[in-house]
């Protein structure tokens, strides 16, 4: 990854805290880029281990990558502003952000309770809350017609109303977890058996147990990578994705950026603000799934935090903007020059599963693959670590990541290296049965 260019100079001498944080290489890369640059970091973290997984905190690249780590509970309001202000109730940072879904939102509340920069809560909430976005898009045509299920009683009338074939989700998650495609009444009632008994979200929030229905749209999904500054979405450009698991939804690869037709992309781009309009998201980054159908674009989601899955990578090569850094710099009340965005050559990234559950032994071929020109090899994964099959991103073990002269180049240079490498596992008994 390229060096981002000037203005993060005015990091220097200021300091952020961070409501828990995203995984994986990007993420810490931003980190320690950011503090070349001067910023200082704080992580709020209720729970190390969600980061080390068992292994030693100390040896995670996260622990080295901030200056300081602070021990709350970072589903406590109180708590967090506890520990980010003096015995006077001033704050000690200059910003305080998240970009784990889970945390967006007490994340927004606590920087407007500190008079930090900051979104609307209230419009991060709404775009977490996957109903209440459809609510506050309401009959706009890139909207998709939905509804919420709190009891099996209401099945019927929701496949009378939205018809077949449909994706049931819980209302509030992120990775894609237990999102999935229903074709029939028995798989509606099999998904809402299933989802209807999540009530917690993987970071441990109580969770009501509705299930969101929404009718299926046929089409090729993009996600659109913006900057909100001052009510101006600024759009960095459209990123691909490939997806697998029919009929769950799992991401497997990425490029960036997507060439479209200046009609469609000006049409797009208005979908995007006009749905961070409508529910008031003025200040920060977003990253909006939409999918292209046969009349036109629908709003998947409204993600109101940096894109996983090095998709800030594949920006920050093709742009030299980091939507990390900008999105620090925003934070702490600086404005990023943004505009206007420049793409330079083509990035893309392979996310890799595990084809067997079990205890990772060892990853064979990772030198060949890091052979291939322009190639990363970025694995989070160890000796001693059970691989997973879950249907949602959670089980991916790695990606391989490339730059290139364009999207398409990389992206085949990316698949080159994934194909090399072979997760071998010691299989768990159960999966040995016939």
């Amino acid at each position: 990854m390229t060096t981002p260019l000037a203005d993060y100079a005015k990091f220097a001498g200021k300091r952020v805290a961070i409501v828990e944080h995203m995984l994986h290489h990007p993420f810490v890369l931003g980190l320690n880029q950011a503090r070349e640059h001067g910023l200082e970091v704080w992580l709020l973290t209720g729970d190390r281990d969600w980061y080390a997984h068992g292994h030693d905190w100390d040896a995670q690249p996260i622990a080295a990558a901030v200056d300081r780590v602070v021990d709350v509970d970072t589903t406590d309001l109180e708590a967090v502003l506890a520990a980010v202000t003096d015995a006077d109730g001033r704050p000690r940072v200059d910003g305080l952000t998240s970009f784990s879904d889970y945390h967006t939102v007490l994340a927004a509340q606590a920087a407007r309770r500190l008079g930090l920069p900051g979104p609307d809560p209230a419009a991060v909430e709404t775009a977490n809350v996957k109903d209440r976005l459809r609510v506050a898009l309401g009959d706009v045509p890139y909207n998709i017609p939905h509804q919420l299920v709190g009891s099996r009683d209401q099945l019927d009338e929701a496949a009378r109303r939205l018809g077949f074939p449909m994706i049931a989700k819980p209302p509030a998650e992120a990775i894609s977890y237990g999102v999935r495609r229903v074709d029939d009444m028995a798989q509606l009632k099999e998904a809402w058996e299933e989802l209807s008994g999540i009530r917690h979200s993987l970071r441990g929030q109580p969770r009501s147990g509705d299930v969101l229905l929404e009718t299926y749209v046929e089409g090729v999904e993009v996600s659109v990578e913006t900057m909100t500054v001052n009510g101006h979405t600024h759009v960095f450009g459209v990123t691909s994705k490939d997806l697998f698991g029919d009929p769950a939804y799992i991401e497997c690869g990425h490029t960036f950026p997507v060439p479209l037709p200046d009609d469609e992309r000006d049409a797009l781009y208005t979908v995007v603000r006009e749905t961070l309009a409508a529910i008031g998201y003025d200040h920060g980054p977003c990253h909006t799934e939409v999918r292209r159908t046969e009349t036109g674009w629908r709003v998947i989601e409204a993600n109101p935090r940096t894109p996983s899955s090095c998709m800030t990578m594949l920006v920050t090569d093709v742009t030299g903007r980091s939507p990390i850094l900008d999105a620090w710099l925003l934070a702490i009340g600086e404005v990023p020059p943004i505009e206007p965005v420049v793409h330079n050559g083509g990035a893309a990234v392979r996310m890799i599963y595990p084809t067997r559950r079990g205890t990772l032994k060892r990853v064979d071929g990772v030198e060949a693959a890091a052979a291939v020109p322009g190639v990363q090899v970025l694995l989070h994964v160890e000796k001693g670590d059970q691989l997973l099959q879950r249907m949602d991103n959670s089980s991916c073990v790695g990606f391989t990541y490339c730059n290139g002269p364009d999207r398409l180049e990389a992206q085949a240079l990316a698949d080159k290296a994934a194909a090399l490498l072979d997760f071998v596992v010691e299989e768990d008994e159960r999966e040995e049965r016939p």
